[in-house]
């Protein structure tokens, strides 16, 4: 059976958070994929790490929105594109690397590459596809966005890898992490609850589809945020924010992306790293993952890994920085 692959990439989603935090007003772990997940939170990211390969990944390079995507996309840290130089540089001036997109179009010429999601990392190049490129404003809607890709593939049913990104979660720095009925990007714990139900559309459209046994799933992120350390609690009081509330305070994920854990009891930063933002979600599943990986735990992975990982799956050779985690 041939294999394909269908990478799904959420803006800002943490995978994993450090031990023994909890949010005072949910109970419950800050927002992160694999906290959730243990307190039952996320079926459908619970079911793709019980049937794939979750890792402890981590962003070690330049961890802000404009570089997280690239190294996600190159498998280096080392791009053109570095701190004081223009984030969204543009296709013109040539990519400095192959992306996997790119790739993967050629090993497999015949096999069709597309993707799905924000212009802007589209139009830089990270994200663009050798044969259907699909980029809309950088907050367009994340359901809309999904329904535009499934048809695309509907109507080319030969397709090889599909780069499916959704960025609304993104708009949820500088918010609560709950806040009572919050709307879809309002608050991060409903927020997330909303990307477990994007999973499950995604799974639900391959499987009835046909398309699931031959597809490797690839779910990753560029970067977490901020919550529950030095940082965030500094950007909260310059937002106005009281000193009672900002447990329940999630920041964005600016500068310094390395902080420490916050003790609100004695209202004092301790000397426990925690670097949230460089937390990133990194699941490798879907039904043509071979069962001996299934359940299986990496420990320690980099953002820079994802690409070699799915070239060492889809047997393209690719240069990168990064290896593979399988």
């Amino acid at each position: 059976m041939d294999k394909r692959v269908f990478i799904l990439i959420f803006d800002m989603l943490a995978g994993h958070w450090e031990e023994g935090i909890i949010v005072p007003t949910t109970q419950l772990p800050p927002p992160n994929v694999l906290g959730y997940v243990k307190a039952g939170k996320l079926p459908n990211f619970q079911e793709c790490i019980e049937q794939g390969v979750f890792v402890h990944a981590w962003n070690k390079g330049i961890c802000d929105t404009s570089h997280g995507q690239k190294y996600l996309a190159s498998g280096t840290y080392k791009t053109k594109s570095m701190p004081g130089n223009d984030p969204y540089w543009k296709m013109k001036e040539g990519m400095d690397k192959e992306t996997i997109l790119y790739a993967c179009k050629r090993k497999y010429p015949n096999g069709k590459v597309a993707s799905f999601g924000s212009d802007a990392w589209m139009q830089t190049g990270w994200w663009k596809a050798p044969d259907a490129t699909y980029g809309w404003g950088s907050y367009f809607s994340d359901f809309l966005t999904m329904e535009y890709c499934f048809k695309w593939m509907l109507e080319n049913p030969d397709w090889k890898m599909i780069l499916l990104y959704l960025a609304q979660y993104d708009k949820t720095g500088n918010c609560p992490v709950f806040k009572e009925n919050a709307a879809y990007t309002e608050d991060k714990h409903h927020s997330l609850l909303q990307l477990d139900k994007y999973l499950w559309m995604v799974k639900t459209f391959l499987k009835e589809k046909s398309m699931w046994e031959e597809t490797y799933l690839f779910i990753g992120s560029d970067h977490g945020c901020h919550y529950g350390c030095n940082v965030a609690v500094e950007e909260g009081r310059k937002r106005g924010i009281d000193e009672e509330s900002l447990p329940n305070y999630c920041s964005n994920h600016q500068e310094p992306h390395d902080c420490y854990v916050w003790d609100f009891e004695k209202k004092e930063v301790t000397n426990k790293r925690i670097d949230g933002c460089r937390r990133i979600t990194f699941i490798v599943s879907g039904g043509a993952l071979s069962n001996n990986l299934r359940g299986k735990v990496v420990k320690y992975g980099e953002i820079i890994d994802f690409a070699p990982t799915i070239a060492k799956l889809m047997e393209i050779d690719f240069l990168s920085d990064g290896k593979s985690v399988i």
